[in-house]
This record gives structure tokens, sequence and C-alpha cells, in this order.
């Protein structure tokens, strides 16, 4: 099964690329790349720069995960990676499934995972095939050169095993921990919010896989609290744009401006970029169990030289939508919207017979199972990060 894509045009000939659904546990992440379809299309004039919208990239799982999701209340972890054909019990990881950076589509030769030396990425001694999904998703950056690409995501809620985990990272005390409040975001530790993967250049320091260091400067990150902490402990020097090129800094600047975009909205749904404090925070924390493979936050945003045939193109900085939770509002079943941005019953798409004779639309008629799973406050919340989205990624120069 192909997964679908909409096309909008802009007033402007560039296009910003938007992806939902790398990960099908994280069906909150699809509602708000269909909500971005549905209010481009009812859009009486368009954005700035045209969109391509890809909700579903895995969307025979997905038919899967919301049947489960329906069944359960939440699809847990259970969708969010993709069984290895053939190997029962062993899972590759659709994230990581780019090309080394600098390179294209084609570097890839016999469709296995490489690294940065073109040498053949193995686990448990296999080498990785890479999932035709993403292939499809790679093949429209290299065809349509979007100047942005945001990724649709969705989070866990943080546990206080979570935070202990991080100790390391952020310096909090036992204490800290053991009192901390269960909801309030801490710097050093990923929460809900809109982060970004700003252009950089890959240097011949750059280490191997870990590319952050590359990105941006931690010493300065606020989202590296002890590394930038100081030599005076209070990390005056902290700034939120602590990319390394100055076209980072700028891609930085436009990921806060969508966070305090959708903060207007909701501030608890970004509260990972800490909007309201002194020094905000715009770069994610990178995870320990991370496997050793590129993102398309390491990918995007190099640029693919001319020497490299077909596949060159300018880095394009990745922003990553992180929607507090993972669960959807049920507005759209499987992908057909059902239900209007109030939360009322939208009409059905007509049959060819129904069209043919000219009957008035059917409204659709939700079921009393339906009305029990159907949230207007969900709803409300995934389009928030839509319209944030809008706003600003589609919008600002």
């Amino acid at each position: 099964m192909t997964a679908n894509s909409y096309v909008f045009f802009g007033t402007e000939p560039r296009f910003v690329l938007i992806v939902a659904g790398i990960h099908e546990s994280e069906q909150g992440g699809i509602e708000v790349a269909h909500w971005i379809r549905t209010k481009l299309a009812a859009r009486t004039r368009p954005t700035r720069f045209g969109a391509v919208v890809i909700p579903d990239v895995f969307p025979e799982r997905g038919l899967q995960a919301r049947a489960d999701e329906w069944k359960r209340g939440d699809t847990g972890n259970t969708w969010r990676e993709v069984p290895r054909p053939g190997s029962p019990g062993v899972v590759l990881h659709p994230a990581r499934h780019f090309p080394p950076p600098g390179e294209p589509l084609s570097a890839l030769r016999k469709g296995l995972l490489i690294d940065r030396a073109g040498t053949e990425l193995r686990e448990d001694k296999r080498t990785l095939p890479q999932l035709p999904e993403i292939r499809y998703v790679i093949q429209f950056v290299e065809r349509f050169q979007p100047i942005r690409i945001v990724s649709i995501h969705g989070t866990h809620p943080v546990t206080r095993d979570d935070v202990k985990g991080r100790k390391a990272q952020t310096g909090m005390s036992d204490d800290e921990i053991k009192n901390w409040d269960g909801v309030s975001a801490i710097k050093g530790v990923n929460f809900p919010g809109i982060f970004v993967d700003p252009r950089y250049q890959l240097g011949k320091d750059c280490p191997k896989f870990d590319l952050e260091t590359c990105k941006f400067d931690p010493l300065l990150d606020p989202a590296f609290p002890v590394q930038s902490a100081g030599k005076d402990g209070k990390g005056t020097n902290r700034r939120f744009d602590s990319a390394r090129t100055p076209d980072g800094r700028a891609d930085d600047a436009l990921a806060l401006k969508a966070a305090q975009a959708v903060a207007r909205l909701d501030p608890a749904l970004v509260r990972g970029n800490h909007v309201s404090e002194a020094v905000p925070l715009v770069h994610y924390a990178k995870a320990s169990t991370t496997p050793e493979a590129f993102s398309l936050g390491d990918w995007g945003p190099v640029d693919v030289p001319s020497s490299k045939g077909p596949g060159a193109r300018p880095g394009t900085p990745v922003f990553t939508v992180e929607v507090d939770d993972n669960q959807q509002s049920w507005a759209f079943l499987d992908g057909v919207q059902v239900m209007s941005e109030s939360g009322k019953p939208l009409p059905l798409p007509q049959t060819p017979e129904e069209r043919a004779a000219k009957g008035a639309a059917r409204n659709f008629l939700p079921s009393p199972g339906f009305i029990k799973k159907f949230s207007q406050k969900r709803s409300e919340q995934l389009q928030a990060y839509a319209q944030g989205i809008i706003d600003t990624i589609l919008e600002v120069p």
C-alpha cells in the first residue's frame, strides 16, 4: 500500500515537506498532519510556501495500529518499529533509515544502510535493508527539494524514572527529582514541543553517528544543562540559537516562532520549549538508546553536492514536532475527516451513484462507540499544532 500525498501550492514556488507516521504508534502526530492538509484545503488564500503532506508513511501498518488503539485506547510501543520480514522478534528502526549526511539516495547501491565511509551497517551481524516507505520519503525530498521539512511525532508522558535516567544530563539532585511535580518540563529531559535539526556542515571532526555537536554547541545550548553551565555553574552564556552556522541559527529562530505560535493556543503543548523562560530551548536532547544509523534530522540539513549526481540538493532544516501524548481525537477515521474543527459531524464522501442522482450528502452518524471515543479537547490540541505550523513554517520567509 503506497502512502498518500497531498500537494498545496503557495504564493511562492518553494515547498515545505510535511511527514507523519514514521512511527505508527504516534497516531496523534498523524492526525496533526491530516489537520494541516484539511486546513490548507479550506483556505481561501494560499500560504506563502507550498506544502507536500504525507500524513501516514506506513499506511498499511497504520490501519492495524488504529484498530489496536480503538480496542485498547493506546497503541503503546507495539507499532513504533517495523518487524523485519522473515525474522520473528527482530525489528527495523524506521527513523534511522536515511542515507549518510551529504549523500543521495543512490549511495545505498544495494538498498542497504551504510555509514559515512560507505560500509554496510549491521545489527546482530546482519545487514540492514532500507524500508521502501522511507525510500519514498527520500525520493520526495530529492524531487521537490523542499526548503523546510516538518516531521511530526509523539511522546509518552515523562515518568520519574525517566528523570532519574537523565540525572547526569540535568544535574538534578535526588531530592529535586523526588520533589518534581510530574508535569513541569525539565531542561535536559525531552518533553513535548517543536524542535529543529538546523542546517550544518559535516566536518572531518564530526563523530561517526552522534552528530549533535556538529549541529549546535552543547556548551551554549540549554538542552544540555550540565555541559552549558559554564565555569560559574550559572550558564550565563546559554542561548537557544546555539547552531554552529548562520543558516542554522535562522532555523533555530524559526523553530522558536513555531513553538511560540502553538504556546499562544495552549502553552502546555510545547512545554519542552520553555518559551516563557529567559532562555528557551529548540534542540532535542539525544536519547542514549538511539541506534547507530542516520535520521532525517541528520541527513536532511546537509548539502548534497552536485558531484553526487541527480540527488544533489541544498540542505534543509528538519523541524520535529513532538506532540503531547500519542493518542488521536478520532476526528478522522483512517484519514477521512468525519468531525469538523468544532466537533460537529461532517457529510460523508458521496458515492458515484449519489453524485449522479444529485442527492444530498449523508452526514456521518456517530455510533455510541464513536461518541465514547471522540474527544473534542484532544482535537483542539492537535489542531493547535497544525495551526502553529501553518502560521510560521509555511509563512515566515
